[in-house]
């Protein structure tokens, strides 16, 4: 049986015939190719026909569309037919090398001998004609939660869903967060699994990751999509310092809470972070004299809304 699962979320047809030649041209067959069609208005199984026989991919054509209202739950219907023990979601635009499959067996033995629950691809940035525009991220060969968080969010290195695969066991304990858009559900899921042995990094392959006005990360102009991102920041910071604040240096975490609270004071929002145990972990037990004012304040701001 196949360790692998491929998934791609099936939406928008504009570059898929890219993605699913990524796919037709690994080295190694080793996996299972799941799509899920969202209620796309371009039915995309001639383009799939065209490289994979009917036996080779299981195609879900579904009534309703979900990612709509929230990806995690487009992504989360398709994970629920998914019986290999490890998962990739490829985005509809996004390709993979076609060593990709080859380098995942390569490592596997020693990924599960140290029980990590997440991989991490090398990742570089493509634009709309399939050019390059970044170079590929690199790491050590383990990253622990700690180097993840301080990296994305501090030294503001790139992080998308298609380069991660997940143990699908450990997915089952969390799933993903449903956070407007999905907008960072990819990152905390990154947080949950990597702990408490960290992320496997891989760079002998890689992942190209499209970059461009139609999909959410790049479309910057969309007002709509800037606030529902700027809301599910509020709470993913929210449930990052509230559950995993131990897990980002001390002498960070204070700017991070900074952050929030003027985040939840701009949009309107009553804050249910546990303040107390956060001014305890970075030595400021002080500042517990200032809870009652602060809530006091972000819940009379919220009022007014």
């Amino acid at each position: 049986m196949n360790k692998l699962a491929i998934v791609v979320p099936y939406y928008k047809i504009d570059f898929f015939e890219e993605t699913l030649l990524s796919i037709y041209q690994q080295t190694d067959k080793r996996f299972t190719l799941y799509i899920g069609n969202d209620l796309s208005p371009n039915n995309p199984l001639q383009l799939i026909d065209k490289y994979f026989d009917k036996t080779n991919y299981q195609y879900f054509d579904y009534k309703e569309n979900l990612g709509g209202k929230n990806l995690a739950s487009q992504w989360e219907r398709i994970l629920e037919n998914v019986t290999e023990e490890w998962f990739q979601i490829l985005g509809d635009d996004d390709m993979i090398a076609d060593n990709f499959v080859e380098e995942f067996y390569k490592n596997i033995e020693q990924i599960e001998n140290q029980k990590i629950s997440i991989v991490k691809i090398s990742q570089c940035l493509i634009d709309e004609n399939s050019i390059q525009n970044t170079t590929f991220s690199s790491y050590q060969k383990i990253i622990s939660t700690k180097t993840f968080l301080e990296g994305k969010f501090l030294l503001s290195e790139r992080s998308s869903l298609s380069e991660h695969i997940f143990k699908l066991s450990e997915y089952k304990e969390y799933r993903f967060k449903k956070y407007p858009l999905a907008w960072h559900s990819d990152d905390m899921a990154v947080v949950q699994l990597s702990i408490p042995h960290g992320i496997y990094f891989i760079n002998s392959t890689h992942v190209l990751v499209r970059f461009s006005e139609k999909s959410i990360s790049g479309d910057v102009s969309n007002d709509k999509n800037n606030n529902l991102k700027e809301e599910a920041s509020y709470y993913f910071f929210e449930d990052l310092l509230n559950k995993y604040h131990k897990y980002i240096a001390k002498e960070n975490v204070e700017n991070i809470l900074k952050e929030q609270i003027f985040r939840a004071w701009k949009l309107k929002k009553k804050s249910s972070l546990n303040l107390f145990s956060i001014y305890l972990y970075i030595n400021q037990p002080i500042k517990i004299l200032t809870i009652p004012y602060k809530k006091y304040i972000l819940n009379k701001n919220a009022i007014k809304q």
